[in-house]
């Protein structure tokens, strides 16, 4: 049987966005070690819903190589975030903007800052990034969904001062690193933010000089 992990990776539309020392990049084989270290860390995990403790290397690698897929398909956004200002641009964390259940919904964001990189501005640069590309190459994109799960303060503050609003409350399994009980739910706020809401509070395009290496994908 082959291994597909083998197989070239798809090319991704989108090859990097950066805006001074933060810089976006997709996904890439050699992430697989980071992703497994991040993934792993129960800080990090305690606030993803999906996240196991320890992170497996083959969920790693099958992270990788879905991320490109979708976006070779053009069905969602995956990055890693890297400093671009020091050596060897170390993976600092990762955002995506996916398309969860039905297809009408707004795409949804999902992130993550390593703990040793944390209050340093790299998440609210990273989500600026991500927000102004997808609302600047996809002109019918109205809105963008987040869920937090209640108790996540420094998340919840994020997404307000990126215009985010509360829409609601919803219900979801237990994270699983929580290691609680099957059929254990916790409560999601979710947020919206409105394209209209995004573009009259001035945040906006990403300036052309801080735009490198990208292609625009439609159709999200």
């Amino acid at each position: 049987m082959i291994d597909l992990w083998f197989l070239p990776l798809p090319p991704s539309p989108v090859t990097g966005i950066q805006s001074n020392r933060v810089r976006l990049r997709p996904f890439e084989k050699t992430d697989v070690a980071t992703l497994v270290a991040q993934g792993s860390d129960r800080t990090v995990a305690h606030w993803m819903i999906s996240f196991p403790v320890p992170w497996p290397r083959w969920m790693a690698r099958q992270r990788v190589r879905d991320s490109r897929r979708e976006m070779a398909a053009g069905r969602g956004f995956h990055f890693a975030i890297t400093d671009a200002d020091l050596p060897d641009m170390p993976m600092v964390g990762a955002c995506s903007a996916i398309l969860i259940g039905d297809a009408s919904r707004p795409p949804e964001l999902a992130y993550w800052v390593a703990p040793g990189w944390q209050r340093r501005g790299y998440a609210r640069s990273a989500l600026r990034l991500l927000l102004s590309h997808m609302f600047d190459v996809d002109p019918a994109l109205i809105a963008v969904e987040a869920a937090v799960i209640d108790g996540n303060a420094p998340s919840a503050s994020l997404l307000k001062g990126l215009h985010f609003v509360v829409q609601g409350q919803e219900y979801a399994s237990a994270p699983i690193s929580w290691d609680e009980p099957p059929g254990t739910q916790v409560r999601l706020q979710r947020y919206r933010l409105w394209r209209e809401d995004w573009f009259r509070a001035g945040q906006a395009h990403i300036s052309e000089q801080d735009r490198v290496d990208t292609k625009a994908v439609r159709g999200l």
